[in-house]
């Protein structure tokens, strides 16, 4: 084996070991902390929720049509609660202005119908300054009302018998946590509104599902694997010496890696950043592969591979074989954790933290 190769193989090795020490150091050196309630995300667990027909506070009827296309939180509120719900309506009116710009939609549905008519939720609605087009306020029959929380959303609802003989307890016992509902009335998440985190969480996971972008990452994730296939084909060609076969592979190599760079900045800029929701010890080999890819593609490929692509534009192959050798394994570890990376993030079933 060459001694270029060998250094390339050296420096992933460096690199990757440095990487896991720092990770799993870091993570040694912490002190522990109590685990938070941040949600629960249910990937690819998500449940339709089925056909519905409530009414709007305008007056309007809404059905699982109207929100099959969008993106939607839900909260459980009625406007006669005096404890949870006026936080519960915050939270609400805090992510309305977060997912300002977004196609996300607000919808709390009212656990106490009878008394939720639509007048009575439109002023509720007025006072919170609810946007009329992004923040539904919906109610419908008790009946129906109790079968979509209960047995559709799977949350819990139930009359408090001690109401009566305490003014400051809730006539509806209902849950204060947020909903996530994706595209095709899915519901995918569960968030605490108590929980500051939770409530983060669920606003970065509405806005990644409501962007246009939300499919560059399998997009990303393909193109580092064409890269992959790519480069042992350009690898193969050039140890057969079959030249401009290799300088097309490799050239296709460079193309494909500058369209995923491209996908991946228009991707985080749209998304924002991603955090991993496993934990323990797959959270630790996360987090040293990410820093370890970081890393070698930062430093390692991109001068790399543009001086590669100087000297072959010179002709100048007596310098251009030495760094073409030392970039290859770098270059195929990039693409490869590349493909990894999305497989963990996106694919990967997690143990999640129930809320």
């Amino acid at each position: 084996m060459k001694a270029s190769y060998r250094l390339g193989i050296l420096i992933v090795l460096g690199v990757v070991a440095a990487s896991t020490a720092l990770i799993a150091g870091s993570r040694f050196l912490a002190r522990p902390e109590t685990p938070k309630r941040v949600g629960q995300d249910l990937g690819d667990h998500g449940y339709p929720l089925g056909t519905y027909r409530l009414t709007e506070r305008s007056g309007k009827v809404v059905t699982e049509a109207d929100l099959a296309d969008s993106v939607w939180i839900s909260a459980f509120i009625f406007t006669r609660c005096p404890v949870s719900c006026p936080k519960i309506s915050t939270v609400m009116k805090g992510l309305q202005t977060t997912l300002d710009g977004t196609d996300v939609k607000l919808v709390s549905l009212t656990v106490d119908p009878d008394y939720d008519t639509p007048a009575v939720l439109g002023r509720y609605a007025t006072g919170l300054g609810a946007d009329t087009n992004r923040w539904w306020f919906l109610t419908g029959p008790l009946d129906q009302t109790v079968d979509l929380i209960l047995n559709r959303f799977h949350l819990p609802i139930e009359k408090n018998p001690g109401a009566d003989a305490d003014s400051k307890a809730e006539a509806v016992r209902h849950s204060p946590r947020l909903v996530l509902v994706d595209r095709g009335n899915t519901v995918v998440g569960f968030f605490d509104s108590d929980d500051p985190d939770a409530v983060r969480k669920l606003a970065a996971m509405a806005r990644r599902k409501a962007s246009w972008a939300r499919h560059l990452p399998a997009v990303n994730a393909t193109l580092n694997g064409t890269c992959a296939v790519l480069l042992v084909i350009g690898w193969v060609l050039i140890l057969n010496r079959q030249i401009k076969t290799h300088a097309i592979c490799m050239i296709s190599a460079v193309a494909v890696s500058t369209i995923f760079l491209a996908c991946y900045l228009v991707y985080h800029f749209q998304a924002g950043s991603v955090e991993y929701p496993g934990s323990g010890t797959s959270k630790v080999v996360y987090l040293s592969i990410l820093l370890s890819h970081t890393i070698l593609a930062t430093l390692g490929v991109v001068p790399l591979v543009s001086l590669t692509l100087i000297y072959a534009i010179r002709k100048r192959f007596d310098r251009h074989a030495p760094i073409a050798r030392l970039t290859f394994p770098i270059w195929l570890y990039v693409s490869i954790t590349g493909v990894v990376i999305y497989w963990m993030l996106y694919q990967m079933p997690h143990v999640t933290t129930s809320v």
